[in-house]
C-alpha cells in the first residue's frame, strides 16, 4: 500500500512540476532505508566511523601541538641549564678574585684574617699555638727596576708556589701585597715547632729562582709572632711579626767583621 502510494505521488507530482524526478527517488530510497534495519545499521555505523575520524583529527592536532610544546620546553630547558652553569662558573670567579690574589693565585688578607679567626678559636679551646710568619724579599725592587716588571712577576709567582709546596695543607700562604708573605701556621704545639717551620720555609725559598733562562738568587727576610705569646688578637700579631721581619733585614745587613 506505502509503495503504491509513492508511486501515486511520484506520478502526481512528475506530472505535475518536469524535472522533479531526483527528489522522489532521495525520498523513496529513504523510505526504503527506514524500513530496512541493515540500512540503519549501515548508515549509523559510517555515522560513528566518521565522527571517530573526525575525534582521531582532532586528537591528532593536540598531539602536534603537545609535541611541539614539549619540545619548545626542552630548548628553554636546556638553555636555563646553560645560563646556570654560565653563572655559576662566574660566582667561583667572583670568589676566587674575591679570596685570592690575582697575580700568584694565593689567599689574600680577607681569606687569610677569616682563617686566622679560625685557627685562633681552636687554638683557645685546644691550648695550642698560632704562628704568624712574615715574609719579605730583599732587594725585590732592584730586581723590578733592572730586569722589568715582567721579570719581577715571575719571581713573585715562583715564590708563592714555593711557598705553597713546603707547608701543610692547614697553613695559610697569604700574599700580603707587593713583595710581602705571610704564612699562618696553626695547631701548634710548641714556639719550637714555629721556628722549625720558619726555618724549613727560608730553605726552601733559598734556592736560585730562573728568569728567562738566567738563575737569580734572593734573601728572604721572616719574622715570627705568635698567639696567645705575642698578642691576642690578629692585628697584634701581624704588627710584632712585622717587627720582627725588619730586625732579620737588619741582621741580614750587617757585614761579618
Amino acid at each position: 500500500m506505502r509503495t503504491e502510494t509513492l508511486n501515486s505521488c511520484e506520478h502526481a507530482v512528475v506530472g505535475g512540476r518536469p524535472g522533479a524526478q531526483r527528489p522522489l527517488s532521495t525520498a523513496r530510497e529513504a523510505a526504503n532505508a527506514a524500513s530496512d534495519p541493515a540500512r540503519q545499521r549501515a548508515a549509523l555505523a559510517l555515522s560513528d566511523t566518521a565522527a571517530l575520524c573526525s575525534a582521531l583529527a582532532t586528537s591528532e592536532q593536540k598531539l602536534g601541538a603537545a609535541l611541539g610544546l614539549i619540545d619548545e620546553l626542552q630548548k628553554q630547558e636546556s638553555l636555563l641549564k646553560k645560563n646556570v652553569a654560565l653563572l655559576s662558573e662566574t660566582v667561583v670567579q667572583v670568589r676566587q678574585f674575591a679570596y685570592h690574589d690575582e697575580l700568584t693565585g694565593l689567599p689574600n688578607r680577607r681569606l687569610l684574617l677569616d682563617r686566622f679567626d679560625q685557627a685562633m678559636a681552636r687554638a683557645t679551646r685546644q691550648h695550642k699555638l698560632v704562628a704568624l710568619l712574615f715574609l719579605d724579599l730583599d732587594g725585590f725592587k732592584t730586581i723590578n727596576d733592572a730586569l722589568g716588571h715582567v721579570a719581577g712577576d715571575s719571581l713573585l709567582k715562583q715564590l708563592a708556589a714555593r711557598l705553597s709546596a713546603c707547608i701543610r695543607t692547614s697553613d695559610t700562604a697569604c700574599r700580603f701585597g707587593g713583595d710581602e708573605f705571610v704564612i699562618l701556621l696553626p695547631e701548634l704545639e710548641s714556639p719550637e715547632d714555629a721556628a722549625a717551620a720558619a726555618g724549613k720555609i727560608r730553605a726552601h725559598l733559598a734556592a736560585p729562582y730562573f728568569i728567562g733562562g738566567t738563575a737569580i738568587e734572593v734573601a728572604i727576610s721572616i719574622g715570627m709572632a705568635l698567639y696567645p705569646v705575642d698578642g691576642n688578637g690578629y692585628e697584634d700579631l701581624l704588627r710584632q711579626s712585622d717587627v720582627a721581619m725588619y730586625c732579620d733585614k737588619a741582621r741580614g745587613l750587617v757585614k761579618p767583621s
